[in-house]
């Protein structure tokens, strides 16, 4: 369930190894231990041999063989107990086989023994678990970064965040499916998630089946019984749903598993798969008018002539900016409603298939107009002009 963040670790702190061939660690491993003969712990030899395990250990890593990369890392750690990387790297090891106690115990004696590691590193690491959802190992690893020296604003204010996010995530339950980890408050009946995660189960395997792909990773469901948390990141109160990496869902506990949660939960899953069939690089009203479409939302284009009554549509870029803030309620709405008229455009003219194949199209690097050009036949500026002639605006 960890996503991909070995290679950035490796980009971030050293050089990459990811495009060696086959297995070619295995000659250098063999050198280093020939040079290891007769060297002892403690040594400026001890410590060299300490690295260069430390990145034979990251390569196998990264290729996925955490069983060697962990033998490795334990053998360069046993070499130089202070080598902060290498501490950093077996952390991350061991929570890639989801052992998280004894990336624990690497992360805090990296606390107490790695006073001159990469403050990049745990700063990585942080984010790591943040994904998983393991709120106090993220501080934990965030607070190091910045005793190392870490001076990111955005992850010295992260940092704040999440102490607060942990303080109101005291006593959440936990529960992991088959394509999901729930959380939730204590104050919600288990009753309620159970049905939930039927409930998302078979969503899931619709959009699994409309996008084409599974997402790589179990993905995190967090469910509030109130908008502390909310309130925290300053989510306007008429939301009741965010994706943010995680779905995040406000939720009655006596209200069971209502029509209206149901189509939030399959909003902010949406979501998520546009993220990943897109390689994170679908607009933000294609995000929107989508993840609307697979909630069940659908417009006439009466309603959308009356929006529209008294101004004319936002344009495709003038959409980015308007989505990048909603605090105001109405301003909001009239961006959903356009940015869902878009997507029952292209639906109604080329089908919903073709709208999949546009995101996956994203995912496979190619560029918007691109995309839109080999699915539609269309311009951006084509398909605005031709979705205001099919409105009639």
């Amino acid at each position: 369930m960890l996503p991909a963040f070995a290679l950035l670790l490796a980009g971030t702190v050293g050089p990459a190894l990811a495009g060696a061939s086959q297995d070619p660690q295995h000659a250098r491993l063999q050198a280093v231990r020939q040079r290891s003969e007769g060297v002892r712990p403690g040594t400026e030899q001890a410590r060299s041999i300490a690295s260069e395990l430390g990145e034979i250990g990251r390569a196998y890593l990264e290729k996925g063989d955490g069983g060697r990369a962990v033998e490795l890392l334990e053998e360069a750690y046993g070499w130089n107990d202070e080598n902060g990387l290498v501490l950093a790297l077996l952390t991350l090891a061991y929570v890639r086989r989801a052992d998280f106690p004894f990336a624990r115990f690497y992360l805090d004696l990296a606390e107490q023994r790695a006073p001159r590691a990469p403050p990049q590193a745990y700063e990585i690491l942080g984010e790591v678990y943040y994904s998983l959802n393991r709120l106090e190992d993220a501080v934990v690893a965030w607070e190091h970064f910045r005793r190392l020296g870490g001076e990111s604003p955005a992850t010295l204010r992260r940092l704040s965040k999440v102490r607060q996010e942990l303080a109101l995530a005291s006593g959440q339950r936990h529960l992991e499916t088959e394509w999901f980890s729930f959380f939730w408050d204590p104050a919600i009946p288990p009753a309620i998630v159970e049905r939930i995660a039927d409930r998302l189960a078979a969503t899931y395997r619709e959009q699994s089946d409309f996008f084409g792909t599974e997402l790589p990773d179990a993905q995190i469901v967090i469910l509030y019984a109130g908008r502390s948390y909310f309130s925290l990141v300053s989510v306007p109160d008429w939301v009741s749903g965010v994706f943010d990496g995680k779905i995040r869902v406000l939720l009655d506990p006596d209200g069971g598993l209502t029509d209206e949660l149901s189509s939030v939960l399959a909003h902010e899953l949406a979501h998520s798969f546009i993220r990943h069939a897109s390689g994170d690089r679908a607009p933000g009203w294609l995000h929107e008018g989508l993840a609307q479409w697979w909630e069940g939302k659908r417009i006439p284009r009466y309603e959308i002539r009356n929006d529209f009554r008294s101004r004319g549509p936002y344009s495709l870029s003038e959409m980015e900016g308007n989505l990048a803030g909603r605090s105001d309620r109405t301003a909001a709405r009239t961006n959903y409603v356009q940015a869902l008229a878009l997507i029952e455009y292209v639906v109604e003219r080329h089908g919903s298939g073709a709208v999949a194949c546009l995101v996956r199209d994203l995912g496979a690097g190619r560029t918007f107009a691109e995309s839109l050009r080999s699915e539609t036949g269309l311009t951006p500026d084509e398909l605005f002009r031709r979705w205001k002639e099919w409105a009639r605006l």
